[in-house]
């Protein structure tokens, strides 16, 4: 009982110097610290390119998921799916749990480490026995952070948690633009297989037509010729659609997190449409808070000015506070045994290297600030990009739609012209050599489109939810 009493005093003694300093510190802030910086250039008030006006523009905001938007249910399961076996967000994953764990050491810091410690002791010397001396007790060591040093740290670590937690957020966001990337890539490939087939199968149709004339001795061994060629060029055109649906669906599957397994995962009927209103992407500033890798360049910049406190503080004396109570048995005495000491260390003379690790720090905040505010103006010209170029993909597709129509039109005209004995063949093949060059563009910008949208959700931040990858 009297051990304990010994170590409640000393508890009381350390609280009291805890709550004294405490009182001290308000008036020992060494350093200011900006808990919200901002960007060092002006942000304008709008995105430059806005919509064109023939393309409904959502305004409500996003409160789903972006990839909901394309209402696939299949995207949206492989999406979910990467989120828990993806190695590469799995190792961010780590990293937050890394970076927990190193705040918590500095954390600990500000409070008093407390030991259990014994010993016994006896010596000898020839025949006759010097007396043993026994303790136990418990040992306090506490450094009193008077100017913040060890709290600054501990802001730092908190904040670099804060930037780790973001990079996770920053990751699922990337995975999920890849995978819808590689989605529709399969569906492309799907679809141009499917075209391929259906213009093989027109092609030889007319080959047959062909044939039969010149067996009727109406056409010419030419036409048949050329004609086949024109078979031969579109079967030349699958392997390669081919290859390109199983190099997308073997990323799928490593996206997944899963070993490539040589089976489709995308339906072969799916396509590369989707709902035609932008979203709402509100100012450039919005993107300060809906893009994780702004956020963690934030929390990364003000851990860098908490850093610049700490090494300030450690120009100033360093004040700990360590006791000791137990017990303690010799020859001579028995009983309780109490030590409280105090001790300070105040940095005379070391030649300027505290001055000059504040300069260094000031360095990395002014470094840190730049970064911060590059990637805010290349995050604001992402998103104008994908806007002005989604807006102009539009375009784009609608006068390839146009080309399309008209070459339809200029095919059945030739076709019957030929049929008639008016033309020859070649005007026929060279309509059909346009158009099947048209339809396969169009698919290629139709994927393109899906590309700029998908770009569009990334570069503003998308909807990753704060709480998704909590620590």
């Amino acid at each position: 009982m009297v051990f304990f009493n010994s170590v409640y005093q000393v508890f009381i003694k350390c609280s009291t110097l805890l709550v004294l300093s405490l009182f001290l510190l308000s008036a020992c802030q060494v350093h200011q610290v900006d808990d919200a910086p901002e960007p060092s250039v002006r942000p304008v008030d709008r995105f430059a390119s806005q919509p064109s006006s023939h393309i409904s523009y959502n305004t409500e905001a996003l409160t789903a998921p972006w990839w909901n938007d394309f209402k696939r249910p299949a995207l949206a399961d492989l999406i979910q799916q990467s989120f828990i076996a993806n190695q590469t967000l799995q190792q961010a994953r780590a990293r937050v749990q890394q970076a927990a764990a190193i705040a918590q050491q500095t954390r600990a810091q500000l409070l008093p480490e407390i030991t259990l410690d014994g010993s016994l002791r006896s010596e000898w010397e020839g025949a006759s026995r010097e007396p043993s001396t026994r303790s136990v007790g418990a040992a306090l060591q506490w450094e009193i952070d008077l100017f913040n040093r060890i709290r600054s740290l501990s802001k730092a670590d908190q904040l670099t948690l804060h930037a780790a937690v973001a990079n996770a957020q920053l990751v699922r966001l990337t995975l999920s633009a890849e995978v819808a990337s590689a989605y529709f890539g399969a569906v492309a490939a799907q679809r141009r297989l499917s075209l391929l087939n259906q213009q093989i199968q027109g092609d030889k149709d007319l080959l047959a037509l062909l044939q039969l004339r010149f067996d009727s001795g109406i056409g010419t061994n030419v036409d048949v010729l050329q004609q086949r060629s024109r078979v031969a060029d579109s079967e030349s055109l699958i392997p390669d659609a081919q290859a390109d649906l199983r190099v997308f669906e073997n990323q799928l599957d490593v996206l997944l997190g899963q070993m490539p397994d040589g089976h489709n995962r995308v339906a072969a009927n799916d396509t590369l449409g989707f709902a035609r209103p932008l979203p709402a992407i509100g100012v450039p500033t919005d993107l300060l808070v809906n893009r994780p890798d702004l956020r963690m360049a934030r929390a990364e910049l003000v851990a860098a000015d908490f850093a610049i406190g700490s090494a300030i503080a450690e120009r100033l004396p360093n004040i700990v506070l360590s006791g000791s109570s137990g017990t303690v048995t010799t020859d001579s005495y028995s009983g309780p045994l109490s030590i409280l000491l105090g001790s300070f260390v105040q940095p005379l003379l070391d030649w300027g290297r505290r001055k000059a690790e504040v300069q260094r720090n000031r360095g990395v905040y002014q470094e840190r600030l730049a970064l911060f505010t590059q990637q805010f103006l290349e995050a604001v010209a992402s998103v104008d990009n994908a806007l002005y170029q989604e807006d102009r993909q539009r375009e784009f597709i609608y006068r390839l739609e146009r080309r399309r129509d008209i070459l339809q039109e200029t095919v059945a005209e030739t076709e019957a012209r030929y049929k008639q004995g008016v033309d020859d063949y070649l005007p026929v093949l060279n309509a059909l050599q346009e158009l099947r060059d048209v339809e396969r563009e169009l698919l290629n910008e139709r994927l393109q489109m899906v590309t700029f949208r998908i770009q569009l959700y990334r570069a503003s931040g998308g909807f990753v939810g704060v709480n998704n990858e909590s620590h």
